[in-house]
């Protein structure tokens, strides 16, 4: 348990000082300030008080118990400010002083020393280079944290890598009038890590939503282990930084973590229902709208306005982002009719014109709100000097006072009018200024409840032959190597993936017996590590259909590649299908990823590829295979076929089933695959497999 970082009866402050510019004697004034419900020591042995707090010369002089401390002196100070506080009985030390980790080779060997050095006197490091923690509950009221926003009561727990991220995420929650619970940016993880915060988080009954800011995985399994337990009761929301390669340059440099991790973080989150944001205002704006409503139940929603361009802005967006336009039952519809003026439109969204007053803005959310084909509502209000805002605020709470729906509000005013704003957020509503914010933040509340209500199986048990994949990669292991074609792709039939005909050609004198194993007509292959793409280098010949061409085909591919020491492949020739490709990438601390995507250009160019974390379970694969734009080609659009979806999922989920018995097999690329119509088992024509 947490409870003494998150819950201290008493907190002391090594390195504080009169200095106002200086961290301890911010921490202090920071703990005073926000009304901290036990004692508070001060610790400098020059010092007789700071902030009109007593102070001690060591944490060893405190006549109370102690059970954190906040530690802001020179890293080379810290061992012995921990020895003391072994011997005082602290559990937990919060390490503001940065010079670890986060510069180089020195620091990671000062970092491992003072972690060993707490634990062997029963302590806890919460950092080191880290701001340290927040808890707004009234009964604790601890800002042990040396930043700016003002903390008041919330029900939105903020964690964060980056300590400027965090205070961003604070500081907007404050400027649209919220607190929030609990909040900790944590720095270098030397310690107290990432999921065991979030853990303490999930079952904090206070926390009702959970916002994340994410460099780096220390452990994503462990992540994804915590995660997944949070997400069926509570909203994670989070960010990844640096997605990009230059941005995980810019990570590496303020963490000392050097990892390309956007694509893990994407399957990551998936996998445990943690809905992830790029966009870190609408990450917070969809954080504003769970603070007060609770997620959709569905993606139908009601739209209102008094004004047509708008109400177009926020159908379009909500469509962009996977809602559906709902539905008014004739009754509803009827009751619109009575309610509204002649010249308003009934559609949806439901156009109240601009002088609609707030008779009619009652009608109309009552109204949509009650209609069983609505799932969440969207108010777009411009105001005007001719209706009474007061009162439209008013009969709007009225209204969603009835129904436990997510209303979201966009208000178009001037400062002038700015009390209706403060109205609303009084209801508990979340208000926006643009359109399209509440459109995407009740998106993002539905992607959610989506993710939530995911089936949750297990993997498959699928037949497969694991010895005698286990006899061919055993054979490689240790020598980070590329399997030749034909045993990788003898790896991939002992998995029950659909392979070609093939036979290994060990000179002119077997063209004979190998054409008999594959029949014709065949292909003709190189079989070598240096040759990544085949077809470019003259390594590929089709079409083969007799002996004689197949002589010919040998002999000009032997010349071409008989200075590499070349081995050769004859497959059978598959009819052309619709390209694929699946593929699997090692990714350290989690296991392995499955990648796929449409092959060929799509790939190439396009890269239209989605991951997921192996091994999958059915819903898994098809998710998957769902999230690439490609997916509808695959579907059937235009008068073509379709493929036989069920049958690549198979193939997906044996590739993932693979994956995770062999975390040796560390790059796998099925490319192409080509997948058929219903009926017609897809194949994986080409493979490059590495282990490591």
């Amino acid at each position: 348990m947490l409870d003494g970082l998150f819950r201290p009866r008493s907190v002391a402050v090594v390195g504080a000082s009169n200095n106002p510019f200086s961290i301890g004697n911010i921490v202090i004034r920071n703990l005073a300030a926000h009304g901290f419900k036990g004692p508070i020591f001060p610790i400098n042995p020059k010092e007789r008080a700071i902030r009109s707090f007593k102070c001690f010369k060591s944490v060893l002089d405190v006549p109370d118990e102690v059970d954190l401390v906040n530690i802001s002196v020179n890293y080379n100070l810290v061992p012995g400010v921990l020895t003391e506080c072994g011997k005082k009985g602290v559990k937990f030390c919060i390490v503001h002083t940065a010079g670890f980790k986060e510069v180089g080779a020195e620091g990671i060997k000062r970092e491992r020393e003072m972690v060993a050095l707490a634990h062997s006197l029963g302590m806890r490091i919460f950092g080191p280079n880290s701001q340290g923690i927040q808890n707004s509950d009234p009964e604790v009221s601890v800002y042990a944290n040396f930043t700016f926003v003002p903390m008041k009561p919330g029900n939105i727990s903020v964690i964060a890598q980056g300590g400027g991220m965090g205070e961003l995420l604070k500081l907007h929650l404050h400027k649209a009038g919220l607190g929030h619970r609990l909040y900790c940016s944590y720095g270098n993880e030397a310690d107290l890590t990432m999921p065991e915060l979030l853990a303490y988080y999930g079952e904090d009954p206070g926390t009702k939503a959970i916002m994340m800011q994410i460099e780096s995985f220390k452990d994503p399994a462990a992540f994804l282990e915590v995660a997944s337990r949070i997400t069926p009761r509570k909203p994670i929301l989070a960010i990844k930084a640096g997605r990009t390669r230059e941005g995980s340059v810019a990570v590496s440099s303020h963490t000392g973590t050097l990892v390309d991790q956007a694509a893990m973080a994407t399957a990551l989150f998936r996998k445990a229902g943690v809905v992830e944001f790029s966009d870190s205002e609408q990450m917070i704006k969809t954080g504003i709208a769970l603070s007060t409503q609770d997620p959709p139940k569905g993606n139908r929603i009601g739209m209102i306005t008094n004004t047509g361009g708008p109400g177009i802005q926020m159908t379009d967006e909500s469509v962009d982002r996977g809602l559906v336009l709902a539905k008014w039952s004739e009754a509803g519809y009827q009751k619109l009719k009575a309610s509204l003026y002649a010249e308003a439109s009934l559609g949806n969204p439901v156009d109240v014109v601009a002088t609609g007053g707030p008779e009619h803005y009652q009608a109309a959310v009552e109204t949509l709100l009650a209609e069983e084909g609505v799932d969440m509502v969207l108010v777009f209000f411009v105001t005007a000097p001719f209706v009474n805002l007061d009162e439209i605020a008013k009969r709007i709470r009225e209204a969603v006072s009835k129904s436990k729906k997510p209303v979201a509000m966009v208000v178009e005013t001037i400062p002038e009018y700015g009390r209706l704003i403060e109205l609303l957020r009084g209801a508990g509503l979340p208000v926006y200024e643009f359109a399209e914010d509440g459109a995407r933040s009740l998106a993002a509340m539905w992607r959610h409840t989506k993710l939530a209500a995911r089936p949750r199986e297990e993997p498959p048990a699928l037949p497969v032959d694991r010895a005698a994949a286990e006899a061919i990669v055993a054979r490689y292991s240790g020598k980070n190597a590329y399997l030749t074609q034909a045993d990788a792709f003898a790896v991939l039939a002992a998995y029950g993936v659909p392979v070609p005909r093939l036979a290994v050609v060990p000179g002119p004198d077997g063209l004979a017996t190998a054409a008999r194993a594959v029949g014709f007509p065949c292909v003709l292959k190189v079989d070598a590590a240096d040759v990544v793409h085949k077809s470019d280098e003259g390594g590929v010949v089709l079409d083969i259909g007799d002996p004689e061409t197949l002589a010919a085909a040998y002999r000009t591919m032997h010349d071409r590649f008989a200075a590499r020491g070349a081995r050769f492949l004859l497959m059978e020739q598959k009819a052309p299908g619709r390209e694929v490709i699946v593929g699997v990438s090692e990714s350290p601390g989690l296991g392995s990823l499955v990648m796929f995507g449409l092959g060929g250009v799509f790939v190439e160019v396009m890269r239209d590829v989605a991951f997921a974390v192996a091994p999958l379970s059915r819903p898994e694969a098809r998710e998957m295979m769902a999230e690439t734009k490609g997916y509808r080609i695959l579907t059937g659009m235009r008068g073509q076929a379709g493929v036989d979806l069920e049958a690549l999922e198979e193939l997906v989920l044996r590739v993932s089933r693979l994956a995770a018995d062999f975390p040796a097999i560390v790059e796998m690329d099925l490319n192409p695959v080509f997948a058929y119509p219903k009926g017609t088992a897809p194949a994986a024509v080409d493979v490059r497999m590495k282990v490591r």
